[in-house]
């Protein structure tokens, strides 16, 4: 009897890479719904999960870090998204990735199989910090945590959640098409309510089509974002041998006798002008940085508006699977919830076009700018070689000083058009995406009114 429940206990509750599920709970974690998914992976019946705090699932093996990590998230209205793994009524288990929304005074969690190399990894880490809890408890554990994701490349949970939430979206959506998985045209009858869910679903189905191209720019996104960081550093230390340059140029002026006055007041030239290039680099830098933020929060975003909407299509599918296509406030309060949720997603999102656009802009006028200062800071190069050659004693370096600087305003104003040439085509990507955020607006207020439509119809 004892092994039967030993088996029972490791047993994993199986379910398909195409399923998703959803459950609301209070701000106290309660439970107040659930797709039927959930309830039938959980093994529970919805009666039993109704009003039960959401730990009702929580598996033994999970580290009480991670959920820390949840409610630190959660109580400071931030979204999160972990891996975890649950447990089943009859002691089983099953592993998700879960992302959680808080959205008013309830939780919306939306969870989903995890396929990625990052799930392997994340289960290695669990178990260390389980054997550290064990042992030291759970300061020590949150210590440890933090230190395995730096190992890992991460710089904080933040931006290890957003790796994770993307990888995972991209494998499932790699499997999904391997699989053949796709969302299915269905029969709603005849019913004026299913008449009614049927018009939400096909809204839906062309909503999550918009974010799909949304999220096929999601590597273009990262792209950016890289060449961006990248951009930056290279015309930081540009900038910082410019002025180093210029001290030289400086201090060997002041040991020259003969055409000391000229070259003293080239090196005053070089100096001043390095300063003022200094300032627009980091403006520059400071722009990129602001960009590389909204480009994060984009992808997040994208990512969680994605599933949400899948989110939406799946469940009024598995509404008319599953026969339960009848009208009821649980049913009702569901998609307005889930519909809410994107919504406020969408807003998010809308915002940030409009904010890289002026970045964009910030960009463009700071980088004709550090154009003008370079081309003057070349007149001076040429003059200095020039005054260079006319002295016959060469000691100091004057020439070589020179011939660096050329190499230096070279390779700056290389990085210039570089970077002015990615400012171009990200700008016009994003003005599409700043028009195609209308459209997407307009959809969701027919959205909506269909949702509306449905409220207080009568069977």
């Amino acid at each position: 009897m004892q092994n039967i429940k030993n088996n029972l206990t490791m047993q994993e509750a199986k379910f398909d890479i195409h399923e998703l599920f959803f459950s609301i709970t209070d701000n106290h974690s309660a439970i107040i719904s659930g797709n039927e998914t959930f309830v039938r992976i959980s093994g529970y019946s919805k009666e039993e999960l109704i009003g039960q705090f959401h730990n009702i699932v929580r598996h033994p093996d999970m580290p009480r870090v991670v959920f820390k990590t949840f409610w630190d998230y959660l109580k400071a209205n931030k979204p999160i998204v972990a891996y975890v793994k649950n447990r089943t009524k009859d002691g089983g288990y099953y592993w998700v990735i879960a992302a959680v929304f808080p959205l008013e005074d309830s939780y919306i969690s939306i969870r989903f199989k995890p396929s990625s190399a990052m799930f392997s990894a994340v289960k290695e880490i669990y178990f260390k910090l389980l054997m550290t809890e064990n042992k030291t408890g759970v300061p020590d554990s949150e210590k440890l945590f933090s230190e395995l994701l730096n190992g890992l490349g991460y710089r904080d949970y933040t931006h290890f959640m957003n790796e994770a939430l993307l990888c995972e979206l991209l494998e499932r959506k790699k499997l999904l098409l391997l699989n053949k998985s796709y969302v299915k045209d269905i029969d709603f009858g005849v019913s004026k309510f299913g008449l009614g869910l049927k018009s939400i679903f096909t809204s839906s189905k062309i909503l999550l089509e918009q974010y799909g191209k949304w999220f096929e720019k999601i590597d273009t996104f990262t792209k950016i974002k890289s060449m961006f960081e990248e951009k930056s550093l290279i015309l930081n230390s540009l900038g910082r041998d410019i002025v180093l340059l210029s001290l030289n140029a400086s201090l060997a002026s002041y040991k020259l006798e003969e055409n000391g006055e000229t070259f003293s007041v080239l090196a005053s030239d070089i100096r001043t002008n390095s300063k003022q290039n200094d300032i627009l680099i980091t403006n520059i830098h400071d722009i990129s940085q602001s960009l590389s933020e909204f480009l994060n929060e984009t992808i997040f975003l994208v990512s969680s508006i994605s599933l949400q909407m899948e989110m939406v299509t799946y469940f009024i599918q598995e509404l008319v699977e599953n026969e339960t296509i009848v009208y009821s406030q649980e049913l009702n309060r569901n998609i307005n919830t889930l519909f809410e949720l994107v919504n406020l997603y969408n807003e998010k999102l809308t915002i940030l076009p409009i904010s890289m656009d002026k970045s964009i802009k910030k960009t463009t006028t700071c980088l004709e700018e550090l154009e003008q200062q370079i081309m003057y800071l070349g007149y001076v190069q040429v003059y200095g070689i020039i005054e260079s050659a006319r002295s016959h004693d060469d000691s100091l370096g004057f020439g070589k000083i020179f011939l660096q600087l050329k190499d230096l305003i070279t390779q700056t104003t290389q990085e210039i058009l570089s970077v002015n040439s990615m400012s171009e085509v990200f700008y016009i990507d994003n003005s599409k995406l700043i028009d195609n955020s209308k459209d997407i607006a307009k959809m969701l207020d027919n959205l909506k009114q269909e949702i509306a439509n449905i409220k207080n119809m009568e069977y």
